[in-house]
């Protein structure tokens, strides 16, 4: 079994001292060219790789941040992390991304390998289940460790920490006003993000633009999961009349349009959809679906610039939200003004 080549080994090799080896490979002012060619040529052939962790320890910096997802299949959460990624380059930051897959005690661990690894900050949408039960205690050990901690998309207000979200309350809003400019009386709303901070936000948004346009008009509202939507959304389009649907997330939207043409309803022609994260499925389904554009990337880059402004500077301060706007993208699934 091979062993690792180490600055030590180079400067053995090469007859040179450690910290000569090491201001050579660093690029130093102090080290002739000649001699930074001779060194970086023997660290290829010995197949040197830097250690981040040992250089951290120096600057006390690895230049590394943590991320948590819930969801990766997400296209939302997948155009995050490029946005994410983007930034974090740009500034001389590496991603180390983890997915908790909506479970508590994955993104327990999750953090726990992130403050081991000793990231310079953390990054995390929350769980669902996270959010359900309201456990936080360790998310604030993460900040009783010093380390900046960031939350985007899903955050908990008890957490004292910077948050990037999106202006969901206003999203959902917005999608219902439109509906009920092209004349539909019977919106109902279908929610997969059932007990998580986007998803109540986006209820509440739907139910205020009802009760603005017309008090008497009835909520009518499903939880249900993507796995059982089809027979779900089949059972209450039997049991209500509706005219128009606002779902959480683009399948859902995808999903809900095509248990509407089981169900041998037209869209938008008998029905009207729209769906929440502007992605390549709801651009290039027949018919192409409205949406409320999330602005993921821009959440995802932002996110970043704040982790950054808090490693630089990690006096107390008091926790910062920043609220993304959303935009309604008028597509083929709902009727026209």
């Amino acid at each position: 079994m091979s062993t690792k080549t180490t600055l030590k080994g180079i400067a053995e090799h090469l007859n040179l001292s450690i910290s000569t080896v090491s201001k050579a490979l660093a690029d130093s002012p102090e080290i002739s060219e000649a001699t930074k060619l001779v060194v970086k040529t023997a660290a290829r052939q010995l197949k040197y790789r830097p250690n981040a962790m040992a250089r951290g320890l120096k600057s006390s910096r690895t230049n590394t941040l943590g991320v948590v997802i819930p969801n990766i299949m997400h296209n939302f959460f997948a155009k995050v992390i490029v946005g994410m990624e983007e930034e974090a380059t740009n500034n001389g930051y590496s991603l180390v991304t983890c997915i908790s897959n909506e479970s508590l005690e994955k993104e327990k661990q999750s953090l726990n390998m992130l403050s081991d690894v000793s990231v310079d900050a953390i990054i995390i949408s929350l769980t669902s289940e996270t959010q359900e039960t309201n456990e936080i205690e360790h998310l604030n050990d993460i900040l009783h460790y010093n380390i900046p901690l960031v939350m985007f998309d899903r955050a908990n207000s008890d957490v004292a920490c910077d948050s990037v979200v999106i202006n969901d309350y206003k999203g959902a809003y917005d999608a219902a006003a439109y509906l009920l400019k092209t004349g539909c009386k019977n919106i109902a709303f279908l929610s997969t993000l059932n007990n998580t901070s986007v998803g109540n936000k986006r209820l509440s948004g739907y139910q205020a633009a009802l009760s603005d346009h017309d008090n008497s008009l009835v909520p009518k509202v499903l939880f249900t999961k993507l796995t059982s939507l089809e027979n779900d959304l089949g059972t209450f389009i039997e049991n209500n009349e509706i005219d128009g649907l606002i779902t959480t997330d683009e399948s859902s939207a995808i999903y809900s349009m095509n248990t509407l043409r089981i169900k041998g309803k037209q869209v938008p022609q008998d029905v009207s959809v729209i769906g929440f994260t502007d992605g390549n499925l709801a651009r290039n389904y027949f018919p192409s679906v409205t949406t409320v554009k999330q602005q993921a990337e821009i959440m995802g880059k932002k996110a970043i610039q704040i982790a950054l402004k808090n490693i630089n500077n990690k006096e107390q301060h008091e926790p910062v939200q920043e609220v993304i706007e959303t935009e309604l993208v008028i597509r083929n699934s709902t009727k026209a003004i």
